[in-house]
């Protein structure tokens, strides 16, 4: 059997121990299979699916509550509105610093 059919046999089988609800304990007992072969594939496969590591994170700064109340009151007020993705906003006040800005635009640019 090729690399390649054995990893297309684990992930089946994975993914009906995943959809049985069981725990990895009953499923194995169930289908006479070692707890630690099964553990030893989920660990596999679930590597060679992780992204490579070679994007660099991009950190952003989460405003606190006091924050988020004082915007709520003063709505309207953005300087410029981005919307990325639907899942991304990012909002600059008219007093935010340009050098700020200027990195916030730059981060956008290289991160596109």
């Amino acid at each position: 059997m090729s690399k390649e059919d054995k990893a297309g046999l684990w992930s089946g089988r994975i993914q009906e121990f995943r959809s049985s609800g069981q725990t990895c304990r009953d499923w194995c007992e169930k289908h006479h299979i070692p707890v630690s072969t099964m553990t030893y594939w989920l660990r596999k496969l679930n590597k060679e699916e992780e992204p490579s590591g070679d994007t660099e994170p991009v950190f952003a700064k989460l405003p606190s509550e006091s924050e988020i109340a004082m915007r709520d009151t003063t709505e309207g007020t953005a300087a410029i509105r981005i919307y990325i993705s639907g899942y991304i906003r990012i909002e600059a006040a008219p007093s935010c610093p340009s050098e700020l800005f200027r990195v916030l635009v730059r981060t956008l640019k290289e991160n596109a």
